[in-house]
C-alpha cells in the first residue's frame, strides 16, 4: 500500500516538473522507466541471423531535420517490399537506432523486406497531430520515391507507441478514403484505446506520464482526444489487412487494448490476426527465448508477406 502511494506521488511530482522543465520532467520519465530503458539497450529477438543479412544503410533527410534510414536486405532484387517502421518510447523518447529496433530490422532484412525507420518529434515539445504529421510525410517521402528506392509493396509496423501511430494512421485514412499505402499493419503491444492507459488493469506509471504529456492533459479533462486519437475508434469494412501481438502479462499497455481493437476489426469484417503471449510483459520479444515468442516473429512475417 505504501509502495503504491509512493508511486502515484512520484509520478504527480513528475507530471508537475515536466510542465515548469521538460528536460528535468524527461529525467524523471526515464527514473520511472528504467526496464523499458534496459531492453531499449540490451534487448534483442531471440533468432540468430548470419551477420551480412543487411547489404547497406542509406540515410535521407525525409522533411527538414528529421531522419530516415533504409536498411536493405544483402541480397539485390529489382524491388522490395518495404516496411515503415515507427519506433517506440511513449511518444516522447526513442530513436530509429535504438539496439532493439535494429534488431527487427536486420530480422526482416533476413526474411527479403527493406526497412525504412524515421525520426519523429516528441510529445514534450509538440503535440500528438505533430507526430502524426512527421508519420505522414515519411510516407509521402516513399511514395514519391518509389521507383528510385525500390519499392514494391508499402507495410506499416510498430511497437508500443509507434505501433499505435501506424494502426492510427492506417485505420484514420483508409475510413476516411485517402489510403497512401499499400501493404498490411504489424502492431505490437499498441495501445489502441488510449483510455486503457488509465485503466485498473496497468500498473505503469510510466505509460500515464507519456500520454498525459503527449495528449496535454488526463482523460479527465481531455477525454474527447483520448477518444478521437484511439485508434479503434477509426476502425471501418475499409481497414487494411492488420496482425496484433501483445503479451497477457504487460503492466505498461494492458492486452485488453488488442483484443479490444482485433474484435473491432472482425466486426468489421476486416482480416486481422490476433497473437497473445500467456507470460510476456512489455517488449517481451526482447527478453523471452521461448518457441512461442520465436513463433509470433514468424507469423508477423508471414502475415506481412501476403
Amino acid at each position: 500500500m505504501v509502495k503504491n502511494l509512493l508511486k502515484i506521488a512520484f509520478f504527480m511530482f513528475s507530471v508537475v516538473i515536466f510542465f515548469f522543465n521538460a528536460l528535468l520532467g524527461l529525467f524523471f520519465f526515464l527514473v520511472l522507466s528504467l526496464p523499458l530503458v534496459r531492453n531499449v539497450f540490451l534487448g534483442r529477438l531471440p533468432v540468430k541471423l548470419k551477420r551480412n543479412v543487411t547489404r547497406k544503410v542509406f540515410t535521407f533527410e525525409y522533411k527538414t531535420g528529421l531522419k530516415m534510414d533504409i536498411y536493405y536486405p544483402s541480397v539485390k532484387r529489382e524491388s522490395y517490399p518495404f516496411v515503415l517502421f515507427a519506433h517506440g518510447g511513449g511518444w516522447i523518447s526513442g530513436y530509429r537506432r535504438q539496439p532493439n529496433n535494429v534488431s527487427w530490422y536486420r530480422f526482416l532484412n533476413a526474411n527479403g523486406f527493406a526497412v525504412a525507420t524515421f525520426d519523429y518529434r516528441y510529445g514534450y515539445f509538440h503535440f500528438i497531430e505533430d507526430i502524426l504529421k512527421d508519420l505522414n510525410d515519411a510516407i509521402f517521402f516513399l511514395n514519391q520515391n518509389r521507383e528510385k528506392l525500390r519499392v514494391r509493396t508499402l507495410n506499416l509496423m510498430g511497437l508500443s507507441a509507434g505501433g499505435h501511430l501506424v494502426l492510427l494512421h492506417a485505420m484514420k485514412s483508409s475510413k476516411e478514403r485517402y489510403p497512401d499505402f499499400d501493404g498490411h499493419v504489424a502492431a505490437w503491444y499498441a495501445p489502441c484505446d488510449l483510455l486503457d492507459l488509465w485503466s485498473l488493469e496497468t500498473t505503469s506509471l510510466f505509460a500515464r506520464f507519456s500520454v498525459t504529456t503527449t495528449l496535454k492533459g488526463t482523460p479527465i479533462r481531455k477525454k474527447e482526444d483520448y477518444v478521437f486519437y484511439s485508434p479503434v475508434t477509426w476502425v471501418s469494412e475499409k481497414a487494411p489487412p492488420t496482425i496484433l501481438v501483445h503479451g497477457m502479462k504487460d503492466d505498461v499497455v494492458p492486452y485488453i487494448s488488442s483484443v479490444k481493437m482485433y474484435k473491432k476489426l472482425r466486426e468489421n469484417k476486416v482480416k486481422a490476426r490476433l497473437c497473445l503471449h500467456p507470460k510476456g510483459k512489455h517488449g517481451f520479444e526482447f527478453v523471452l527465448k521461448d518457441s512461442l515468442t520465436v513463433r509470433f516473429l514468424y507469423e508477423t512475417i508471414s502475415f506481412l508477406k501476403r
